[in-house]
């Protein structure tokens, strides 16, 4: 058994975590969908608020760019290959979900296919439903697929930006909405970082097409993501702009089945999570419902059937794991251990309690964890996540209960872990995460 030992200083403040860290991205086709944004469809509104009680909801994808507001029109759900319609009601449900679940928006406008005249006309639409729920608009989606050169991107951004502002005078605006071109990137900020809310990035594992989209790849560090991510957080710190990575998850192309569909996406997401808070990253809206391709990715953490009704897959589990320990501010911490796939966080919420996360993502290795509690603790408590195993898609829990079919979510009584000389004594077996909590 593989010997990990935990140390935390909780005088180091490595970064402060949102208050809006969590969020969902839907493809704009989901507005058009019947009684799913909606204050009634409350199912849905208590696995919002089972996350947070104001976190943000992303509204674009490819799809934005393939969509029209027809005021009155009949609205269609359509893939990329077609023209989704969404209309005043859609948008007057999108508000009242977004005032019952605490959340704000963030809409895409549509680049690709409609004209500036048309974009300002939904951003009226969207402002006037939406209200204080309006986050911020973006101007086309993965912008360098739309616009080969930059500057031809900026001026059309601009025209757009200028037509909105002549009808509301103080829209918020987010961007670039980039699949990761760098040039595009800096180039954005250089010129508009004083006029943007948030600086946007998407990022998928990998391609659900590829071979090497397996679960082994998913469990592995993204190193390169991670040199990437650093440069974000430079730029960032340079020009005072929070960045967000509004488009995220498992693989693109609605996730590989076996795979963004199993337990091991939720280990994935919960040690992701934690990767990008501690880039000092704004936040993420994990992707998920109806995708351009016209079903509902394998990667969703929220699915609803053809009633309507809607229930959590495993990756929600590690979204909920980091809403109990991701709050507050991230803090420095020592991890010691062998070759085995397990990573470890401290953090402080609001309240003043100490929380340490530890994922271990190991296919086989359980691991034997000494946690040294730091001055003034004497005692821990652990709530795990769990499943039957790596490939399981269902049977998940934290703290011991599931999700129920109402949405919400109750957790059981924590497990005491023993502590000998100030030492907290755990076993982390492979295929799970554990949750302690110092007292």
């Amino acid at each position: 058994m593989d010997a990990v030992k935990i140390q935390v200083d909780p005088n180091t403040k490595l970064s402060r975590i949102s208050a809006d860290f969590l969020g969902f991205g839907h493809e704009t086709s989901a507005v058009a969908q019947p009684n799913f944004f909606s204050p009634k469809n409350l199912t849905m509104v208590q696995l919002y608020r089972n996350l947070s009680t104001h976190g943000l909801i992303r509204i674009g994808g490819i799809i934005s760019d393939h969509a029209k507001f027809v005021p009155d029109g009949t609205p269609v759900a359509q893939t990329q290959r077609a023209e989704t319609i969404i209309n005043q009601a859609n948008l007057a449900d999108l508000g009242g979900f977004a005032r019952a679940a605490g959340w704000k928006v963030m809409w895409g406008l549509n680049l690709g296919t409609a004209s500036k005249e048309e974009a300002v006309q939904e951003a009226v639409a969207v402002e006037a439903a939406l209200g204080s729920s309006l986050q911020s608009f973006q101007i086309g989606n993965e912008v360098e697929n739309l616009r080969h050169e930059y500057e031809a991107y900026h001026a059309a951004y601009l025209d757009y930006k200028s037509g909105i502002r002549a009808v509301l005078p103080n829209a918020p605006f987010s961007g670039p909405d980039s699949v990761g071109n760098w040039r595009y990137i800096t180039n954005f900020v250089a010129t508009e970082s004083r006029d943007m809310k948030l600086l946007t990035i998407h990022y998928y594992r990998g391609g659900a097409g590829n071979t090497n989209a397996t679960l082994k790849k998913l469990l592995q560090r993204d190193t390169d993501w991670d040199k990437k991510l650093g440069n974000l957080r430079q730029v960032s710190r340079e020009n005072g702009l929070a960045y967000r990575i509004n488009e995220i998850n498992s693989f693109s192309g609605g996730g590989k089945p076996g795979v963004s569909d199993t337990f091991a996406s939720a280990l994935w997401c919960l040690d992701y999570l934690f990767i990008l808070a501690s880039y000092e990253c704004e936040g993420v809206n994990m992707e998920t419902d109806i995708n351009q391709l016209g079903f509902i990715s394998h990667y969703s953490p929220i699915v609803h059937d053809e009633a309507g009704h809607c229930s959590a897959r495993p990756e929600y589990y590690g979204m909920l794991a980091f809403a109990l320990a991701g709050k507050g501010e991230l803090l420095k911490l020592v991890l010691e251990k062998a070759d085995i796939n397990l990573s470890a966080y401290a953090t402080r919420d609001h309240d003043g309690l100490l929380w340490i996360t530890v994922v271990n993502k190991d296919f086989a290795r359980d691991a034997a964890m000494e946690t040294t509690l730091p001055e003034g603790y004497s005692g821990a408590e652990a709530f795990w996540l769990r499943a039957p195993s790596m490939e399981s898609k269902d049977r998940v829990a934290l703290a011991g209960a599931e999700v129920s079919v109402d949405g919400t979510w109750t957790p059981g009584t924590p497990e005491k872990v023993m502590v000998t000389d100030g030492t907290a004594h755990l076993l982390a077996p492979h295929a799970s995460a554990a949750l302690l909590q110092l007292r």
